[in-house]
């Protein structure tokens, strides 16, 4: 006892009760990502299939519970206001991404994904943007929740956005929109087409699981570490006492 209690023993005891309780914390976290990912992707598997929303299903919509669930507006693009997503790749090409605001016809505002555009030759250059159909159009998109906000800058690269909600974008153009964003899918009469058709998501759960169980394998492994180290610490001891 008097061996286990000694201040070098103390010591490496609590090293090795620190190392196992940031694994067990680890673990759980990576748990907690899997699990979070689970019921997401069981959300949007679900969504994808359902019947499309109006506009008057979507009042005071939860965009979580609603994500990748399509929805038909009718309404006009306002030309004027758009916003560029930086750092975006398609097929290994760097790029942006284009969402238009979309004024639907009962003065509701949704920020609308078009899709991809390539980047300019330089950083000084615009990417090329085809304008969007004019006039009052039907649109059909999906809903999505996940928050863009920190890759977001205004048109021309003038305006770079620290905000944390889709909302602020908008009001920093001068408008009120809702906090969440659309993917563009079209329009019946074919006027209205995304710039580059969005990928759906791939629905796995990630390397979470398997993570946490390698954060508890560690946490078994310091465990085991200071057993066999303290076993040694006794047996060199007894072999001075026989010498």
């Amino acid at each position: 006892m008097k061996r286990f209690l000694n201040p070098i023993s103390l010591l490496q005891s609590l090293v090795a009760l620190a190392l196992v309780a940031g694994c067990l914390f680890a673990a759980q976290w990576q748990f907690n990502r899997g699990a979070n990912q689970s019921a997401t992707n069981k959300i949007i598997a679900s969504n994808l299939d359902l019947p499309s929303l109006s506009l008057s299903d979507i009042e005071n919509l939860d965009p979580v519970s609603n994500q990748w669930r399509k929805v038909t507006l009718q309404g006009s693009f306002s030309q004027d206001k758009q916003e560029l997503v930086r750092n975006r790749y398609y097929e290994g090409k760097f790029g942006f991404e284009v969402l238009t605001l979309f004024k639907a016809n009962n003065g509701e505002n949704f920020w609308v994904d078009r899709g991809w555009v390539a980047a300019g030759p330089n950083a000084a250059t615009p990417p090329v943007v085809e304008p969007v159909a004019s006039g009052n159009l039907e649109i059909t998109a999906r809903i999505r929740s996940e928050n863009l906000s920190r890759q977001l800058q205004g048109s021309f690269f003038v305006t770079r956005v620290s905000s944390e909600k889709p909302e602020s974008i908008a009001k920093l153009q001068g408008v009120e929109a809702n906090a969440y964003y659309l993917d563009l899918l079209g329009s019946p009469d074919g006027k209205v087409k995304p710039l580059t058709e969005i990928e759906l998501p791939e629905l796995s759960n990630g390397p979470h699981y398997a993570y946490g169980i390698q954060w508890l394998a560690f946490a078994l492994l310091a465990i085991i570490g200071r057993f066999l180290l303290f076993r040694e610490t006794k047996r060199l001891s007894l072999v001075k006492v026989e010498i």
